[in-house]
C-alpha cells in the first residue's frame, strides 16, 4: 500500500497549471447554494476517482468542462452522502445519547453521584462520543463518496459492509488522510478567527472615536473611510477562506483518491461483487 497521500496529492496539485487560480474560482462557485458545492464536490471527486482507477492527469483545465458528462450528478451524489453521513446521522445519534442521558443515564448518575457528580462524569463522555461519532462519520464519508464516484451511482456508497470492509483494510492510511483533512480545515478557521478579532477591534475603535468625536465633517469622512476599508477587508477575508475550504476539498479527495487506489480499482466488477482484496482474502464481508 502506498504511503504519503496528502505529499502525493499536494505534487499533483502544484504542478497543475493555473491551480491557485482555480481554487479561488472554486471558492467564489462554492458560495452560490447548492449548486456551488456540487461543482466542487463533483470537480474535486471527479479528478479524485481518475487517481484512484491510476490515471494520473493534471487538475482539468476548465471546471465545468465536465468531460465525463457526469461533474453535476457525481457532485450531487457525493453531497447527498455528506448531507448523510456528516448531518443526518451524527445528528441521529447525538440525539439518541441526548434522551439517554437525558432521561436515563442523567438519572442514574444523579442517585448514585448526585447532581453535580453525574454531569461531571456525563459530560465528557458525551463530548468523546461526539468526537468519535464526528471522526467515524468523516471516514465513512470519504470512503462512500470514492465508492459512489467510482460506480457513478449513489447505492455504492451506502453499502456499509463494503466501506468497512475498505476502512478496516487500511485503517492507518486512512487515518493518517483524516488527520491531515482536519489541520487542512483548522488553519482557515484560525486565521478567520485572529483576523476577526483584528476586525471587531477595528469596529470598536471607530465606534468609539466616533462616539467621542466632534461630528465634524473630516471626522465623518474619517469613519466612513475606515467602515468601508473593514468592509473591503471582510469581504477580502471570506474570498481567501473559501479559495482555503476549496483547496482542502480538493486536497483531501485526491489523498483518498490515492488511498483507494491500492484496492485495484480497474479490476473490480459490479457494485455488489467482491473486491480484489476480498478475494484474496476469502470471500466478501458478511
Amino acid at each position: 500500500m502506498q504511503t504519503g497521500y496528502f505529499s502525493a496529492a499536494w505534487n499533483d496539485v502544484k504542478s497543475s497549471q493555473g491551480w491557485l487560480g482555480k481554487m479561488f474560482l472554486l471558492g467564489l462557485i462554492a458560495f452560490i447554494p447548492v449548486f456551488g458545492p456540487v461543482v466542487l464536490l463533483g470537480y474535486a471527486f471527479g479528478w479524485a476517482r481518475d487517481i484512484a482507477w491510476g490515471v494520473h492527469m493534471p487538475m482539468p483545465a476548465r471546471i465545468f468542462g465536465n468531460e465525463d458528462g457526469l461533474l453535476y450528478r457525481r457532485g450531487l451524489i457525493v453531497l447527498a452522502i455528506c448531507v448523510v453521513c456528516c448531518v443526518v446521522i451524527p445528528g441521529a445519534l447525538e440525539g439518541c445519547w441526548d434522551a439517554l442521558a437525558g432521561r436515563g443515564l442523567s438519572n442514574v448518575s444523579h442517585a448514585v453521584w448526585g447532581g453535580a457528580g453525574g454531569a461531571a462524569i456525563v459530560s465528557p463522555v458525551y463530548s468523546l462520543f461526539s468526537l468519535a461519532v464526528s471522526l467515524a462519520s468523516v471516514m465513512f464519508f470519504l470512503v462512500a463518496s470514492m465508492r459512489a464516484s467510482i460506480y457513478g451511482r449513489l447505492g455504492p456508497g451506502f453499502q456499509v459492509p463494503r466501506l468497512w470492509a475498505m476502512m478496516r483494510h487500511d485503517m492507518k492510511g486512512l487515518l493518517r488522510v483524516l488527520g491531515l483533512s482536519i489541520v487542512l480545515a483548522i488553519v482557515p478557521a484560525v486565521v478567520t478567527g485572529i483576523v476577526g478579532s483584528l476586525l471587531v477591534g477595528g469596529v470598536i475603535g471607530v465606534g468609539a472615536y466616533g462616539l467621542f468625536s466632534n461630528g465634524t465633517a473630516p471626522d465623518m469622512m474619517l469613519i466612513v473611510a475606515a467602515g468601508m476599508c473593514l468592509v473591503v477587508v471582510c469581504l477580502a477575508l471570506a474570498v481567501v477562506v473559501s479559495a482555503a475550504s476549496a483547496f482542502a476539498v480538493v486536497m483531501q479527495a485526491r489523498a483518498v483518491g490515492y488511498w483507494t487506489r491500492q484496492f485495484d480499482v480497474p479490476a473490480w466488477r459490479g457494485q455488489d461483487d467482491s473486491m480484489p482484496f476480498e478475494m484474496a482474502s476469502g470471500g466478501a464481508p458478511r
